[in-house]
């Protein structure tokens, strides 16, 4: 069996720390110490905590200071967001064994399942996530799990299975753009897989404008006593500080029932941005603040059908499943076009199999990146006269 090393397009994730009270202890400790070192930082670079510019800042300081974007010197590094992140290291798990997390449901003003394109998008702007209501039909969400139950076990049986947590509680299916011809048209939101695919498509692109990019599409299984992460973002691996929009979107298309005991996806709802558009994941930020806010970590309520769609700077996690059965779920995460696919999977792309090849739209083609598909590539040549 082949482990997945990691959740997210944040990287590699903190371990979990054994003592809930050191690691609280030291949360402490570190939150403030690292918005002391972000202080010092931007009086140092002349940059603010935002990121900004200072109003002491000069042309002669920044050149002394040279490069340093990513080499964990700068605000602006690259590996920020890991900095940010080892807050959050063992919390989903503390917060999960001491029951302190409640299903989204309990709350009346989170987003519920809904087909009104006006209240969808307030809610994404607002919580960070919005639910499609009925995106898929009952037919439509049993022949996707049948496809990925089949696809599943198969890789079980010839050792190729990628568990996520141990003692094959979960089980991660990546790359189902080559494992089924119900999962390609989900992916490009065609009617026949998803029936309110069109207006999942209609809200992706308000998201992040045309041509937007797969980075993934992998299917979910999980078991009792699996699917546990640690917190993250989906956009972690981006230098900051971030603009006043997210580099993508997060969609999930809900298979079982998702709530807190089937293991539903936990989310801090809100962590994205303020009502003025900035991220909230910047330098010195105090993440652990936002997870004890209202209404803190939650898990995500919704039924059979419903399509989750979530800004890639939401802080959330996979959850654990404690009730008896499975969870299913397919995962696509979609970038702007400028950007290439980041996530873990995306290097899957890089070879589709000619059968495969000529059942891609040209839609899917573009999303994937993979407009050509060279079987036979030129390669090293040497050298020879000119004729003619």
């Amino acid at each position: 069996m082949q482990e997945d090393a990691t959740s997210s397009t944040s990287g590699s994730l903190p371990r979990v720390a054994e003592s809930d009270a050191v690691v609280a202890r030291l949360r402490a400790e570190n939150a403030e110490l690292r918005a002391e070192l972000a202080r010092a930082r931007a009086s140092e670079t002349g940059l603010g905590m935002d990121g900004a510019a200072a109003e002491d800042g000069s042309w002669e300081e920044a050149m002394r200071l040279g490069i340093g974007y990513a080499d964990d010197r700068s605000s602006t590094s690259g590996t920020s967001a890991g900095r940010l992140l080892a807050q959050l290291s063992g919390l989903s798990k503390e917060r999960m064994k001491a029951g302190r997390i409640r299903d989204s449901s309990d709350f009346d003003y989170l987003p519920r399942p809904s087909a009104d394109e006006a209240q969808l998008e307030a809610d994404f702007v607002r919580w960070g996530y919005c639910l499609v209501e009925d995106a898929m039909s009952p037919s439509q969400v049993r022949q996707q799990v049948e496809r990925l139950v089949e696809q599943a076990e198969a890789e079980t049986h010839q050792d190729s299975a990628i568990m996520t947590s141990r003692n094959a509680k979960a089980q991660l299916v990546n790359n189902l753009v080559l494992k089924g011809q119900v999962f390609r048209d989900a992916v490009e939101f065609k009617e026949s897989a998803a029936q309110r695919g069109p207006l999942v498509d209609e809200l992706l692109t308000k998201v992040m404008g045309e041509g937007f990019g797969l980075g993934c599409a992998h299917g979910s299984i999980v078991h009792e006593g699996g699917g546990l992460q640690e917190l993250h973002i989906d956009q972690g691996g981006m230098p900051m500080p971030y603009p006043p929009f997210p580099f993508g979107s997060l969609i999930i298309w809900v298979y079982t029932e998702f709530n807190l005991a089937n293991g539903a996806t936990y989310i801090v709802p809100g962590s994205h941005r303020t009502a003025g558009g900035a991220t909230l994941f910047r330098d010195g930020a105090n993440l652990v603040e936002l997870v004890d806010g209202e209404p803190g970590l939650v898990a995500i309520c919704a039924p059979p059908g419903t399509c989750i769609l979530t800004d890639t700077r939401v802080l959330h996690c996979g959850g654990r499943r404690t009730a008896p059965g499975t969870r299913y779920a397919m995962r696509c995460h979609y970038n702007r076009h400028y950007i290439r696919a980041l996530h873990e999977q995306s290097k899957a792309n890089l070879h589709v199999p000619t059968e495969t090849w000529d059942r891609l739209s040209p839609r899917l083609k573009q999303m994937m990146g993979v407009t050509v598909n060279d079987q036979s590539p030129t390669g090293e040549l040497p050298g020879g006269r000119r004729t003619g």
